[in-house]
């Protein structure tokens, strides 16, 4: 990857002098950025001896060195073969924006795949194809074929999946006074992935934060145990998430859509923060450049009593709490008071402070109070008739000095939003030290993003210890089949689940004799790899009385189930202790092609079908996040205990996930398992799986 960045040396293959050959552009960019490497061109049909003063071969064999980088830009049929010709040649690193790949099917997919192969038969790694490839401020490297200025060089780094979408955020961040370390169009991402830049962009000094606009995850798993790695801030805006945006995605950059529920949660566990927001790429690298929020106590402030609120509104919303500075900080805020007529508290209504130099003392004794974490301030900068007035000084007298000294002193963040005539609010925005917020809504999602990274940075890594016996999790699946009916609730017990008992009757006299062991009432299940939705084979008799019942209830099961589908193997009938009343979850584990092995969790029966009250966690899951996850479900109060029921026993319920969650990332072989219902008793006694099933592919 070094090489990709920092190359001392480029061939531009296809370059010509014409006007509208576009490898030029690429190297017209590489000039006006000032990029100091060699730099030659090849095309077999030119006929000028340079291009710009770059040197013109006709072959890659005939450069007089071997480059460290190749740009190829020519029509898609041939880069295979100029590919070919680079590996023979000894280069090691190419830059393939050509589109016209697998994004166009059919032979589109075949020259995508020879391409790859030939990349590999030399150890040739690549960028793209079908995309606009890297930048570097550092030394000057600009290889998309866009004609770009230079962007300011700053901290953040950019890994796009769309070029176009990329190169706007470039616009975005001169506008905004953000500067740029790297960027890395991936396009079809065919081989180096936004995995690979990411480790890349992790390591690289320059680099601060990682804004990633991507429209599918193919290595899901990799890529959150990456962020996880590299200890900086990653934003992410995924898209592709509607069927609309799926057919789109497809034929720009050959994206597959991902489950959204699944990348949220996986996102979230990996500390990586998703936007919904386009703008929030910008609004969340302001919050990075102002110190980390340690906690959730909050001061909105603002000279305007309706921002104050607009202010509290947002904060309340994003999770904050609104700190208390106390009485005798209120108490002296009378002191600058000028009619008196407002009642100081938090949010901070300053429309009756005046003088500016109070305003900014209002605003150093708030950031250095130990009772606070972290601040914001809502304002304006209007147009105004100048003179010697209250309110031309109350809101345009500069206080940036005093307001990045504050940051600096305090240590914590302070939020400045400012309404103004957008040519004057750029002009502030480019002669500050410290980042102003476009709107309340962006600055207080972004500061929320910047508190609760820094949160999930600071908790301990606790590597729970291994609580099932996956040696023999992994003895009981090798014998079994692939189609696993109820018996799994065995692997259940195995794993340290309360299961209900239960045991297979092959006859009705041994019916009779199971449920009378177990005690009346009992519940009978048919045992049929045919049938594993036993209701719709009338497989399932509940509230069974006595022998007699359990007797005639035996026969009803097998005859339901010989007409539910005539020559269905019939293996017996499950006799199982009928369980008191209580909350019935579910728990669901899937393989996921992108992060592996999920787990799937929350109450089951409407909750789930109806209104989707879910959570998802990629597998394995620790007891805090299980539980964190769980008490953000609306169906959640239930558990806490509802209309004089008592509270269930929640922790038995979370041990439960936590387990099921071991076992499915210890055994990735199960595709699919549902364990459902799985009781929380009303008497709060613990939990007990009631059914489960699963599919297992080897």
């Amino acid at each position: 990857m070094e090489k990709i960045f920092y190359p001392e040396s480029i061939v531009i293959i296809g370059l010509s002098p014409k006007p509208n050959n576009i490898p030029r552009m690429i190297l017209e960019n590489l000039l006006r950025w000032g990029y100091r490497g060699r730099i030659f061109g090849t095309n077999p049909r030119s006929e000028y001896p340079h291009v710009d003063g770059i040197k013109m071969y006709k072959n890659i064999e005939d450069l007089p060195e071997v480059p460290d980088l190749a740009v190829c830009l020519i029509p898609a049929k041939f880069v295979p073969e100029y590919v070919d010709a680079c590996g023979k040649f000894g280069i090691r690193r190419m830059a393939i924006p050509t589109g016209g790949f697998s994004e166009f099917g059919g032979e589109g997919k075949k020259l995508s795949d020879l391409l790859l192969q030939t990349a590999r038969k030399h150890g040739i790694r690549f960028v793209g194809p079908n995309g606009i490839m890297v930048a570097n401020t550092t030394n000057g490297l600009c290889l998309p074929f866009v004609p770009l200025f230079r962007p300011p060089k700053g901290g953040m780094s950019i890994i796009t999946q769309s070029g176009g979408v990329g190169l706007m955020m470039w616009n975005l961040m001169m506008d905004e006074h953000i500067g740029m370390a790297k960027f890395a169009s991936i396009g079809n991402k065919l081989d180096l992935d936004e995995v690979d830049f990411l480790e890349y962009l992790g390591n690289d000094p320059e680099t601060e934060i990682i804004c990633m606009y991507l429209e599918s995850v193919v290595r899901g798993r990799d890529m959150a145990a990456m962020a996880r790695k590299i200890g900086k801030p990653v934003v992410v805006y995924k898209s592709n998430t509607t069927s609309a945006g799926k057919k789109a995605a497809m034929s720009h950059t050959d994206a597959l859509s991902n489950d959204e529920d699944i990348i949220d949660s996986a996102f979230e566990d990996a500390g990586i923060i998703r936007i919904r927001n386009y703008s929030d790429f910008m609004a969340v690298a302001k919050a990075f450049q102002i110190p980390p929020m340690k906690g959730k106590r909050i001061m909105v402030m603002s000279p305007a009593g309706g921002f104050s609120v607009i202010g509290a509104d947002l904060c309340e919303e994003s999770g904050f709490e609104f700190a208390n500075p106390g009485e005798e900080f209120y108490r002296s805020l009378q002191d600058f008071a000028n009619a008196g007529v407002i009642k100081f508290s938090n949010p901070l209504d300053m429309g009756d402070i005046y003088d500016p130099q109070m305003v900014a003392h209002v605003v150093v004794s708030v950031m250095h109070n130990e009772n606070v974490d972290g601040a914001i301030i809502i304002s304006q900068r209007p147009k105004m008739p100048e003179g010697p007035n209250v309110f031309y000084d109350m809101f345009l007298t500069d206080l940036s000095k005093e307001t990045y000294g504050a940051i600096l002193s305090s240590g914590k963040p302070l939020g400045v939003c400012l309404y103004g005539l957008a040519g004057y609010m750029h002009q502030v925005k480019q002669n500050v030290n410290f980042p102003i917020f476009n709107s309340p809504e962006e600055m207080v999602r972004a500061l929320a993003f910047q508190r609760d990274y820094h949160a999930k940075k600071r908790e301990a890594a606790v590597d729970s210890p291994e609580i099932i016996d996956v040696a023999a999790a992994k003895g009981w699946l090798g014998k079994r089949g692939d189609i696993i009916g109820e018996e799994a609730l065995e692997l259940l017990k195995i794993c340290g689940l309360s299961v209900a008992e239960s045991r297979v009757a092959k006859s009705a006299d041994e019916a009779a004799k199971f449920a009378s062991k177990f005690g009346f009432p009992v519940v009978m299940k048919v045992v049929s790899p045919d049938a594993l939705h036993k209701t719709d084979a009338g497989g399932v008799m509940v509230g069974v009385k006595d022998a007699d019942g359990a007797k005639n209830a035996f026969e009803t099961i097998r005859k339901n189930l010989e007409n539910y589908k005539k020559g269905a193997r019939f293996e017996g009938v499950r006799v199982q202790r009928m369980l008191g009343d209580g909350h019935d979850m579910f728990i669901g584990g899937k393989f996921d092609v992108s992060f592996g092995p999920v787990v799937v969790f929350g109450f089951g029966g409407i909750f789930v079908e109806v209104f989707g009250d879910v959570a998802s966690a990629v597998c394995p899951v620790s007891r805090d996040d299980a539980r964190r996850k769980l008490e953000r479900l609306k169906s959640y109060r239930m558990l806490k205990g509802f209309r004089g029921m008592p509270p269930a026993d929640v922790d038995g319920y979370v041990d439960a996930i936590v387990r099921v969650s071991r076992l499915l990332a210890a055994c990735p072989e199960i595709k699919e398992l549902d364990v459902n219902p799985l009781r929380l008793l009303a008497d709060g006694s613990g939990t007990c799986a009631l059914d489960a099933r699963m599919r297992v592919e080897r």
